[in-house]
């Protein structure tokens, strides 16, 4: 692991023009002077983040729940995510590093260089999958065939990425007002063209299966890649307004969720596809030029797919070598072009798998890993401490905490083999993995936790 070439928080440039709008923090600490966005810019970078033409999705995976409790089951999620969410949000506003480099200290520096390597890829995936979307749109807009909307896509998306979150957050800021008229308009045709009725439950709730859904589509699999975002705001210490700061990601995540689910279960009752934008087609002009706002929405979460992935990879570089200057916008180009091959190869047809694989890694992953930074390490580390050489093998790995992880791994794979019942009807499985994970790490750092900040094992 390599200390970064900027221990000042001072960015060097070294280009002008628009060359030198182009992100290249990296995995370093972010400059006071970026440090500005506010609780409601917070939240509309969330709200738009999830609100992409994939969305609707989750109102076809649940719609045999039907309306009412896909909403409850929405709801729920909500109140299991938005503690962890907030928590994690504000680790970014405490130390403003990503999520990857504070792993360090919670997995240690080998055990969070394979993290953020297995995250790059995890991103990577969600990215093929929205760019697959909105390319499958474009095309029956346009009655096309072939790939050459899903290049358009992925290129525009690199562009926006290669400006960073200060672009990313003007983006979503002014976009947001078109993503509502977009959806909005193709609702309205939907609700007066077509017979919609409030869809009914065809089998029994299983309540542990259909929030195991929403938590890994929705809050949950964001959870750690919030710091990444939250890096850029106010300091926690120099901020007023806490409370919306904590709220902020969660529900502006969720806000999305509930209200695109809604619309994709209606769409897909009246029309038999979750997927509202394809409407577009059939409408006069203004409704093709929805259904494009709508599948050009899709770079508002891609976004926040490909910049993650960016940063997840540069903290598995920096752990062999110091960063530099370049290697950000580089790794978004070589990420971009791969994700997008992706989407080509059709990973949307596995999406299901994939959504299981997320909720089985990254809820014990985030689970434990707040457990070391609240009670562990108290939020006492200092920002350059994330960034020493370890001392000792104890540095490299941290056992405990790998343990924990793999068991709540485990139990996430076995738990539906062992009690079939109970997490598909009661508990989300992931969940409470994680919170097995969780606990099987406090107990075994209560022996270490006095001196786990100044030892940084």
């Amino acid at each position: 692991m390599r200390k970064p070439e900027n221990t000042k928080n001072v960015v060097p440039v070294v280009a002008s023009g628009p060359l030198a709008e182009i992100e290249t923090v990296g995995v370093e600490p972010v400059p006071m002077a970026q440090r500005t966005m506010t609780p409601g810019k917070l939240f509309i970078v969330w709200l738009m983040a999830s609100a992409s033409a994939m969305t609707p999705l989750i109102g076809a995976l649940l719609y045999h729940f039907g309306l009412t409790d896909m909403i409850l089951a929405i709801v729920l999620s909500w109140l299991i995510g938005f503690i962890p969410a907030g928590l994690f949000s504000e680790m970014g506003r405490e130390v403003p590093l990503t999520g990857l480099i504070v792993a360090r200290k919670t997995y240690g520096v080998a055990g969070a260089f394979l993290f953020s390597l297995l995250f790059t890829f995890v991103n990577m995936g969600w990215f093929g999958l929205n760019t697959e979307v909105a390319g499958q749109v474009l095309n029956a807009i346009f009655h096309s065939t072939g790939h050459l909307w899903f290049w358009i896509i992925g290129i525009i998306q690199v562009i926006l990425v290669l400006f960073g979150m200060k672009w990313l957050e003007y983006f979503y800021r002014y976009t947001s007002v078109l993503l509502l008229v977009c959806y909005g308009a193709l609702s309205v045709y939907l609700f007066t063209h077509f017979r919609v009725t409030v869809p009914a439950a065809t089998v029994p709730m299983d309540w542990g299966s259909a929030i195991t859904t929403v938590v890994s589509f929705s809050i949950l699999a964001w959870t750690y890649k919030l710091s990444t975002v939250s890096r850029f705001c106010q300091p926690r210490l120099n901020a007023s307004h806490q409370t919306a700061f904590f709220l902020a990601p969660s529900t502006g995540i969720m806000v999305a969720v509930l209200v695109m689910g809604i619309v994709g279960m209606e769409s897909q009752q009246a029309t038999g596809n979750w997927n509202v934008a394809l409407l577009g087609p059939h409408i006069p002009i203004w409704g093709m030029l929805a259904a494009v706002g709508v599948a050009l929405a899709i770079i508002h979460t891609n976004a926040m797919n490909l910049y993650p992935s960016t940063v997840d990879l540069l903290v598995a570089l920096n752990t062999l070598r110091r960063p530099t200057h370049w290697e950000q916008p580089i790794a978004t180009l070589v990420l971009g072009f791969l994700s997008t091959v992706l989407a080509i190869m059709g990973i949307l047809n596995h999406v299901m798998g994939f959504l299981d694989a997320i909720g089985d890694v990254i809820i014990p992953f985030t689970f434990v890993m707040l457990v070391d930074w609240l009670w562990v390490q108290r939020r006492q580390t200092p920002v350059q401490a994330f960034f020493e050489k370890p001392s000792q093998d104890l540095g490299l790995w941290n056992w405990s905490a790998l343990i924990s992880f793999a068991v709540g791994v485990f139990l996430s794979i076995i738990g539906n083999q062992v009690f079939p019942q109970v997490t598909a009807v009661v508990v989300p499985l992931p969940v409470a993995a994680g919170l097995v994970a969780a606990g099987l790490y406090a107990l075994w750092r209560i022996p270490h936790r006095s001196t786990a900040v100044a030892s940084g094992s």
